[in-house]
């Protein structure tokens, strides 16, 4: 089995979103120490790239997830709110 060691930039993908990028890609085996990451497999120089590619993505998914969440959260509410104020409106 090959191995490969790379350096992640921490400032752009998070430790989260690199663990959720290995979930996914479970063709190579991955461990992570500081800004290093450990790639086991069949060509795992690409293993390496494909998980800064599904990181990348992972980490759009968690920004967005984090600047909506407020947004939902007052939907969510609103509609509650709405939904009370509806069957106390039929009582």
């Amino acid at each position: 089995m090959k191995e490969f060691v790379g350096k992640v930039d921490l400032s752009i993908y998070s430790l989260q979103a690199l663990k959720l990028a290995a979930f996914v890609l479970e063709k190579w085996e991955y461990s992570f120490s500081g800004n290093e990451v450990k790639v086991k497999g069949e060509s795992p120089n690409i293993g390496f790239k494909d998980l800064l590619n599904e990181a990348l993505n992972q980490q759009c998914r968690i920004d967005l997830g984090e600047k909506n969440s407020k947004i939902a959260n007052l939907i969510v509410t609103k509609s509650m709110i709405s939904a009370l104020g509806e069957e106390e409106e039929n009582r």
